[in-house]
């Protein structure tokens, strides 16, 4: 049986022109219960995850990019319930920031991961154009079979199965075993495109891809929304798999 603890979180948002209260406020409580996961878990969200949004738009704050990191980093461990959630609105640096504090009843695995599994995921860069190569590099520490999604969280969430592209077909293509040089390493060509669900005239949209390696092999649906994906993964036992995000901005 699993246990729970509770833990406390606070999270902060500047706002102003770009970005009304009511949404610093709920990327604030969203760091807030990062905060709280990550004091059970430890950091989850890497540095280069934490650099992306700002690295990649050239802006201070880019309030979606970095609304839809903060989603992801939720991903471990259960919230059963959330605990004397206070808001508050303060006055920082001449401008204005929501303040979230709460405390969390965090559901705790029954297993940790293995530290001798590990995962390493690699881009050709950051930015892309539509049609421009996008090559995908994973290499592992142990034979393991691979999925790898697209997450979408401008259409509506949505999670899209990309390797292996047919769950019947082309298992190869999902098992990550030694190379001709003897490295535990695949390499992947694909291809930047624009989705169809895109209706609105930005040019511009982040996305991302969830490389997921495990220990033996798992089947999954072409697609799912983020939170059925999220109780997908939770279903794997901790110290069976290694889940990598990469962020990357797609321009029309």
């Amino acid at each position: 049986m699993s246990s729970a603890e509770l833990a406390a979180g606070t999270g902060e948002q500047f706002y102003g022109p770009e970005m009304s209260e009511n949404a610093a406020c709920d990327l604030a409580e969203k760091r807030a219960k990062a905060a709280a996961l990550a004091s059970v878990f430890g950091e989850s969200v890497s540095n280069e995850e934490q650099l992306f949004c700002k690295q990649s738009t050239g802006k201070a704050t880019d309030g979606g990019c970095e609304f839809n990191r903060v989603t992801w980093s939720l991903i471990e461990g259960d919230i059963r319930s959330i605990k004397n959630l206070k808001r508050s609105t303060e006055k920082r640096l001449g401008t204005n920031a929501c303040v979230v504090s709460l405390e969390a009843d965090i559901v705790i695995p029954t297993k940790k991961p293995d530290p001798n599994f590990e995962v390493k995921v690699t881009t050709n860069q950051m930015v892309y154009r539509v049609g421009d190569d996008f090559s995908l590099a994973v290499e592992s520490t142990e034979p393991a079979h691979l999925a790898i999604f697209n997450w979408l969280p401008n259409e509506n969430d949505q999670v899209h199965r990309i390797i292996p592209q047919d769950a019947s077909s082309g298992a190869d293509m999902g098992v990550l075993k030694k190379n001709a040089t003897g490295k535990l390493k695949v390499d992947f060509a694909l291809m930047a495109t624009w989705s169809s669900a895109y209706k609105d005239t930005k040019k511009q949209y982040d996305e991302w891809l969830i490389v997921i390696a495990t220990k033996r092999p798992y089947k999954w649906l072409p697609s799912y929304d983020l939170d059925q994906f999220k109780e997908k993964l939770r279903e794997i036992p901790l110290d069976e798999r290694r889940i990598v995000r990469r962020g990357y901005l797609l321009n029309r």
